[in-house]
């Protein structure tokens, strides 16, 4: 086949040629900004060594520190970074997954390029942020006349910045046309199925029966500080909240409000400075080592990426059956009995044992962390944005699975988003955090249908915003 670039034929271009282009006149924002930047540089480093760059390929006299610390301030201003000096100094590391991807997009956007392809570029946003993120596009978009490829599998998002929409599956464009014709009145079957998974925030959360009062994890003053004299940062602050057994605890907030933090201190996978975290009755902050481990088939969790969960050289038979061997030195056909029966209740095939992770979806992949999280049997499972890398069917069915298990083990989950329509339709109460601090607690009803405070209502009205039918109505 063959691609042209305005009029020019790029797949007979040298490498020589193709300098001039990639990074210059077409930038490109990937999905998962850990695994382009670099963990050793500082975050103003990296920007500046590309602004560099970009000027010896245009041809252009190279820009100092200080014109390259104001053009990167700029930037990171333009993304929504609010304190782009902190940022400017700190390793990639120290940053929120959704402060790394807002890098990754003024990188992207720093050589005023004339296409930018977009793979995913709002997955690892919170809802104000991505609202901001695509408000900043379709303004440069008006502005610079810059022509955007967004490839999602978040409808609202396509549906709020494209005036045209090309639906794949499996390596085929299905269906294409204008977005309002394309997810207003699909024809394909496989659109269809799209819109029928999608959760929606604008609609009103249903009351729940309530759930036994009974506490299976109490939180209690719980606060972490990181860094060192003026560069600290306080990432949880007072945090307190109860959680019943058989309940789902919904978590909301913008990128950096302190939701993993607050995940992995009452998984005391990081150490807090005070508080209490209760679980059972049994303070785990005092508990020593080997009672620790003891305890810690009872509190598993599930991340956002299963591709950095997973081993990859290790057989997904193998993944799911390890902590059976570890924990209860199962081996043999016992330890393959088990395996397979955890895969039957995921709804993965029995022959999946002898796969590895590169030969799954990512929807394959995360129900073998799902799978391997419930191999202990455990009370409660940390959920720290199992759905994020999904796309909407597959989400829906990940959110079923989680629905089904929960009825039949009586698990109590602990369930971090920054979709809101995501937790809306799974949590029974909802934390609101912002910088650290729970601002917002409530039955999810109450949050979703009328929240008190401002900060909240700002969550709710820019999920909206970035909605389909949002978008629809602008198309």
């Amino acid at each position: 086949g063959r691609v042209r670039f305005d009029g020019q034929d790029v797949t007979r271009l040298t490498d020589r040629q193709w300098r001039g282009l990639r990074g210059v006149r077409i930038s490109m924002v990937f999905q998962d900004p850990m695994t382009y930047l670099n963990p050793l540089i500082k975050v103003g480093r990296q920007i500046a060594d590309v602004l560099r760059a970009q000027a010896r390929a245009r041809g252009q006299a190279v820009p100092g520190k200080a014109e390259c610390r104001e053009e990167i301030t700029r930037l990171l201003d333009d993304v929504g970074i609010q304190n782009p000096g902190r940022v400017f100094d700190s390793y990639p590391h120290q940053l929120s997954g959704g402060m790394r991807q807002r890098i990754l997009i003024a990188i992207a956007l720093s050589s005023r390029p004339d296409l930018l392809i977009a793979d995913e570029p709002t997955t690892a946003l919170d809802v104000t942020v991505q609202a901001q993120v695509l408000t900043l596009i379709r303004e440069i978009v008006a502005r610079k006349g810059l022509t955007v490829i967004m490839i999602s599998h978040d409808i609202g998002a396509v549906a709020t910045i494209a005036q045209r929409v090309a639906v794949m599956f499996k390596g085929e464009v299905v269906e294409q046309g204008p977005t309002a014709q394309i997810l207003g009145a699909p024809r394909e079957a496989y659109t269809q199925q799209l819109l029928a998974a999608l959760p929606d925030v604008g609609t009103p959360a249903e009351p729940r029966a309530p759930l036994t009062t009974q506490p299976l994890l109490r939180v209690r003053g719980l606060n972490k500080i990181f860094g060192h004299g003026d560069k600290q940062v306080m990432a949880a602050q007072d945090i307190g909240f109860d959680l019943a057994r058989g309940e789902v605890l919904g978590v909301v907030g913008e990128s950096g409000s302190g939701k993993s933090t607050m995940a992995r201190l009452v998984l005391r996978l990081i150490e807090a400075d005070s508080g209490e975290v209760l679980f059972n009755g049994q303070d785990i902050r005092a508990l020593p080592p080997e009672a620790l481990r003891r305890l810690r088939r009872n509190l598993q969790c599930v991340f956002q990426n299963p591709d950095s969960a997973l081993n990859p050289r290790q057989m997904i038979g193998d993944a799911i059956g390890e902590p059976l061997y570890l924990q209860e030195n199962l081996r043999g056909s016992r330890l393959r009995a088990e395996v397979e029966a955890l895969l039957d209740q995921v709804h993965l095939p029995r022959a999946f044992r002898y796969r590895y992770p590169h030969e799954l979806s990512g929807g394959q992949k995360q129900r073998v962390c799902i799978a391997r999280a419930l191999s202990l049997r455990p009370e409660l499972m940390v959920l720290d944005e199992p759905t994020s890398a999904l796309d909407v069917s597959v989400q829906a069915k990940v959110l079923d699975l989680l629905a089904e298990i929960r009825a039949e083990r009586g698990l109590s989950y602990l369930f971090i988003s920054h979709d809101l329509a995501v937790v809306k339709d799974i949590a029974d109460r909802v934390l609101v955090m912002r910088k650290g601090r729970i601002v917002e607690a409530g039955a999810a009803d109450q949050v979703f249908n009328h929240p008190r405070e401002a900060y909240t209502q700002e969550l709710i009205g820019s999920a909206r915003m970035t909605s389909v039918g949002a978008g629809l109505a602008r198309a």
